[in-house]
């Protein structure tokens, strides 16, 4: 995932759009829903690309050569995060972990469904993601898209 990040934060989403969305496995529930809704988007050309994948609950931060790109992509989404005073923490969380053979290790824990805006290639939107007092999720991210492709939530109250 080579995508650039030129947008600035209060700049309308424009171009292509294309939306990444991550979950955890078993792919049921709530999380069927929000892939069912981006599908639809997709299908009416409100969305230009949609793509799923799926990650584990949690990952050892020391398995980089492992989990390589998910790590990868994390780091992008936080430092997308932080360039806008916005936090992706929670859901995304690093703690120690007790090891069943003793000693611990640092795990990065993954939300249940994540999802990345992208407009002509450059990362406009991560969610769920906080400013500290309001929190916006991936519905909030999806109801936006619907009625106003060209804004995203977090954009509405900056």
């Amino acid at each position: 995932m080579q995508r650039s990040d030129n947008h600035e934060p209060d700049e309308p989403v424009g171009g292509e759009i294309a939306v990444h969305l991550w979950s955890r496995r078993p792919v049921c529930g709530p999380r069927t829903t929000a892939i069912d809704r981006f599908t639809e988007l997709a299908a009416t050309g409100v969305v230009d690309d949609f793509d799923i994948q799926t990650w584990p609950e949690e990952i050892p931060v020391s398995q980089r050569s492992e989990h390589g790109e998910v790590l990868e992509t994390v780091d992008q989404y936080e430092q997308w995060a932080t360039e806008r005073g916005l936090s992706l923490r929670p859901p995304f969380e690093t703690r120690t972990s007790s090891l069943l053979v003793g000693g611990s290790t640092e795990v990065l824990r993954l939300p249940m469904i994540a999802v990345a805006v992208y407009a002509d290639d450059d990362l406009v939107g991560v969610y769920p993601c906080t400013d500290g007092e309001t929190t916006w999720s991936v519905t909030d991210c999806i109801d936006a898209l619907t009625t106003d492709p060209a804004g995203l939530p977090h954009q509405s109250e900056s």
